[in-house]
């Protein structure tokens, strides 16, 4: 898929603060946040797969905006996407 795909991700996908409050996160969006923070908080509702994609990074920091996490369960038919930033 093009990178222009994911150019209006917030109006296609739900907002990830529905499954958990990342904006409580103190620092920047970054792999480190997604992966020691964000992924660990999504698996303990019982999400198996979390993989996160798509999105903006900004030069200042790095951090993410309009990132895509797809989630599924274990024995689930799909995935589920979100969007958060």
């Amino acid at each position: 898929m093009a990178y222009g795909g994911f150019a209006d991700t917030k109006s296609r996908y739900r907002d990830l603060e529905e499954l958990v409050d990342y904006r409580e996160y103190d620092g920047a969006w970054t792999l480190g946040f997604e992966e020691n923070w964000l992924k660990p908080r999504l698996r303990e509702p019982g999400y198996s797969h979390v993989r996160f994609f798509g999105g903006t990074t900004f030069e200042y920091d790095g951090s993410f905006r309009e990132r895509v996490c797809e989630l599924a369960m274990p024995g689930g038919v799909s995935a589920e996407f979100f969007v958060y930033g």
